[in-house]
């Protein structure tokens, strides 16, 4: 079985540090924010060997760019695979109650690696 490279963009760190901060400070639960953000990484990592099981997304224009996305406790998580170089570049993490066109609405080719 292959194995991928994990990558984490800096848009992902980015939702997850405001992830663990917005249930850390606004809903006053650190535990909780600790315990989230563990298992949405934990989840990243099943991916270096789980990645091309899942299929991209239907919505355009994100399908014909190979966007692909998991569900982490209340949250969907992006990632793009690179086959050239076995690498997945985890994209974003974000709430499933957003929009996520919108939320998406600044991804392009140019962004992935």
């Amino acid at each position: 079985m292959q194995s991928y490279d994990i990558i984490i963009t800096p848009d992902a760190e980015i939702d997850l540090n405001e992830i663990k901060d917005y249930i850390a400070y606004e809903l006053f639960s650190p535990d909780t924010a600790l315990t989230y953000t563990n298992e949405i990484k934990a989840l990243i990592t099943k991916l270096e060997y789980l990645a091309p099981s899942i299929a991209p997304v239907p919505d355009e224009p994100f399908h014909s760019m190979g966007i692909r996305k998991i569900i982490a406790n209340k949250f969907f998580v992006y990632f793009w695979i690179n086959e050239n170089a076995n690498t997945v570049f985890i994209l974003n993490v974000i709430y499933q109650r957003r929009d996520q066109l919108k939320a998406l609405k600044h991804l392009n080719k140019s962004e992935k690696q």
